[in-house]
């Protein structure tokens, strides 16, 4: 009943807006020796009005207020700060075990904190802790600059615990209790399963290892029309990759030593995945990968047979303003098409994906655009000034 209450009262406390409030609450989390009680999450959530008490149930969480959350440092020290003026209830969690300030398990039991509009110092924590301990991780670090985080969740996933790993590749859970556990890294590097951790009393130091990653390089071949907006997919029973499609049709990909599957998704009616061949040899739709590099991968999709043409013309414009002059279409398509504007002022796509487009004129960024359906059947239309 607890948990699900903590979990609920969390739930409750999303942000109800960007405005930026005045109200701060500073305090520190300690275990019941005096140690610093590091990485555990805190939150304010709102206390009930009145007499209500948190176990009356919906007349509490039919209250919208916001609220904020925030992670102990490793001294254990927490600031809940854009709090609106008001009454609430401190919370620290530690993976389904909450203690509610200053140390009770029960929320009805919890003592009330007023913010107004002036910082609440002071409001310490003394943490409930079931048994566990520490983990402290490493991974290579990424060389790009981007951020990752290490993510440990319980095997049935009901809560997760989240910590930034730094630029030396280092994290760090501060209590984690007794139990099964699966720990990853987001992004998920390719190739990378989940690391199963069990957790006893004691502290646990995990390294990870990052699978070598290869580059798959090739490029798509779409038999008639442009090329839809699609996803082509790499995966294997433990990963999935989606490929960077350029907007000439080529891609790459990073994968891991496998035997991968390929496949596309996300597409229209009538396209699919026709055919894939590795420097002219046939694949069976799948793709070893060993220990180096793999370019000339090519994959050929399925298209209708007939695609529908887009009939223009541009009117409200002197014949000597068409020179040159080209239209775009854009819509759920990898790249733009274009076509040129005739001395008569009509134009012709002859091959149009079914969907939704943007048709404007190019040389006329003042003449508005104009949104077109694209079907089985021809479609004809004008752009330009109206008189």
């Amino acid at each position: 009943m607890v948990v699900t209450l903590a979990l609920l009262l969390l739930l409750q406390g999303a942000p109800a807006g960007p405005v930026a409030q005045p109200g701060v609450i500073n305090g520190e989390l300690r275990t019941r020796d005096g140690s610093p009680a590091a990485g555990v999450r805190v939150s304010a959530l709102p206390a009930p009005r009145g007499a209500i008490k948190p176990s009356d149930g919906q007349n509490y969480y039919a209250t919208v207020v916001p609220t904020n959350t925030v992670v102990s440092d490793l001294k254990g020290r927490y600031s809940l700060r854009n709090l609106a003026p008001g009454r609430y209830i401190i919370l620290a969690s530690v993976l389904g075990y909450p203690t509610y300030y200053p140390s009770t398990t029960i929320p009805d039991d919890a003592e009330i904190v007023t913010v107004e509009d002036r910082p609440v110092e002071n409001v310490n924590v003394s943490v409930v802790l079931p048994p566990g301990g520490r983990v402290t991780g490493h991974v290579p670090p990424l060389t790009d600059g981007s951020e990752e985080r290490a993510v440990l969740s319980g095997l049935e996933l009901g809560e997760i615990l989240e910590a930034q790993v730094d630029a030396s590749g280092n994290f760090t859970f501060g209590h984690v209790p007794e139990g099964p556990y699966l720990l990853s890294l987001f992004p998920t590097p390719p190739g990378m399963p989940s690391h199963v951790l069990t957790m006893a009393e004691q502290d646990q130091k995990v390294e990870l290892v990052r699978p070598k990653l290869y580059t798959v390089s090739g490029r798509i071949v779409v038999p008639n029309g442009p090329l839809p907006f699609t996803f082509l997919e790499f995966y294997t029973e433990r990963s999935y990759v989606t490929a960077r499609i350029r907007p000439d049709g080529t891609f790459t990909a990073q994968l891991h030593s496998a035997v991968h599957q390929i496949d596309m998704a996300g597409m229209i009616p009538g396209y699919g995945l026709a055919s894939a061949t590795l420097n002219g040899k046939p694949l069976e739709n799948v793709l070893s990968v060993g220990t180096s590099d793999v370019s000339g991968l090519e994959v050929t999709m399925a298209t209708p047979d007939h695609l529908a043409r887009v009939l223009g013309k541009v009117v409200g414009m002197p014949s000597d303003k068409l020179a040159g002059a080209r239209v775009e279409l854009t819509g759920r398509i990898i790249s733009t098409l274009q076509a040129p504007v005739r001395p008569d002022g009509s134009f012709v796509f002859p091959a149009v994906t079914p969907g939704g487009y943007r048709l404007r004129l190019l040389e006329a960024p003042d003449v508005p655009s104009s949104y077109i359906v694209v079907g089985a059947q021809d479609v004809e239309v004008q752009v330009g000034r109206r008189p």
